[in-house]
């Protein structure tokens, strides 16, 4: 075959065993699986501790936390925060919500991960409470903070929960705004 001064190749009547490629051939491979979140990890293990049977009687520490009432002022208890606040005609369904949420609590207190799922979902609760509701309590009406706590608590949780064998519903986490209250980590009052 005589020299060429250009870099040519002819592969009309080829017959490849693979990739038909003129020149070079660039193969990227990626070794990462797709990144999941700690809601899917511990949804995860929650899957195998209920086929595994492996409950425990005490509660992990990141959610004992929040049995520990840290009382803001004078006004404990969720029924005095909502008397306070001026919020009396929400007691019955406050109540109600947090009771369900309790109940919740206890039927999946039996799995560790269920409760970092739970723990997890209260400190962004606290947490969103402390640094985007409360320094607007005392400058907003009820109704703007009660899109706020529908917007920036209860709405994020519901979008970042996953799919398994445990699920929050609205209702649920709205009691766990209540049961917090209860507990003295949100208020309606400033």
């Amino acid at each position: 075959m005589p020299f060429s001064s250009t870099n040519a190749v002819d592969q009309r009547r080829a017959a490849p065993g693979g990739d038909a490629v003129g020149r070079d051939k660039v193969t990227n491979h990626n070794h990462f699986s797709e990144r999941r979140n700690q809601i899917d990890g511990w949804l995860e293990r929650l899957s195998e501790e209920i086929r595994d049977s492996h409950e425990v009687r005490n509660f992990v520490e990141s959610l004992q936390y929040y049995f520990q009432p840290q009382p803001y002022d004078d006004v404990v208890g969720l029924e005095a925060k909502l008397e306070h606040s001026g919020r009396s005609t929400q007691k019955v369904s406050a109540l109600r919500k947090k009771e369900a949420f309790a109940k919740l609590l206890a039927e999946w207190g039996a799995y560790p991960s269920a409760q970092e799922v739970i723990a997890y979902f209260l400190s962004k609760i606290e947490t969103t409470f402390e640094t985007e509701i409360a320094p607007l309590l005392a400058s907003e009406p009820a109704t703007v903070i009660d899109t706020m706590v529908r917007d920036k608590l209860i709405a994020p949780v519901l979008h970042e929960m996953g799919c398994g064998p445990f699920m929050l519903n609205y209702a649920n986490v709205s009691g766990m705004v209540y049961w917090l209250a209860e507990q003295c980590y949100v208020r309606w009052h400033s």
